[in-house]
């Protein structure tokens, strides 16, 4: 499968890319959607005068407790850390 150049390469646990269609398909999708909450959400907090700096650290934190829910809290930290 070609790689367009604007789309990230998915890496599966061992960091080897992702190829299957129908997985690159669902993440696309769900990048979109995640993309499309998180500007209407920047957009209501700037709004709102929420300093950016905070509004980017709470999201991050957001993030983080999502990940460590799914569990996939102590792989993130393992790969942020290579």
């Amino acid at each position: 499968m070609k790689h367009h150049p604007d789309e990230p390469v998915w890496l599966d646990r061992d960091g080897q890319p992702i190829s299957c269609t129908g997985k690159l398909r669902v993440l696309r999708e769900n990048e979109e959607e995640l993309r499309q909450v998180l500007r209407d959400a920047c957009a209501d907090a700037l709004l709102m005068d929420v300093g950016p700096v905070f509004l980017r650290h709470h999201m991050e934190q957001i993030l983080a407790d999502v990940m460590a829910e799914s569990g996939a809290g102590e792989a993130a930290g393992k790969e942020g850390a290579e």
